[in-house]
């Protein structure tokens, strides 16, 4: 809980609201390649719907 209040800032409505899934999204790191900033750009440009 320290973690979602310091650094995340997140209400303590927020915290209590979220599944855990979502909790270890905030609080884990990736397993795989991450999309790099670049990497949507050309992904948006690729399919602009």
């Amino acid at each position: 809980m320290h973690a979602a209040f310091t650094t995340l800032h997140l209400t303590p409505a927020t915290f209590w609201s979220l599944s855990l899934p979502e909790w270890r999204a905030l609080t884990t790191s990736p397993r795989g390649p991450t999309l790099t900033r670049i990497d949507l750009e050309h992904l948006m440009q690729a399919h602009p719907d």
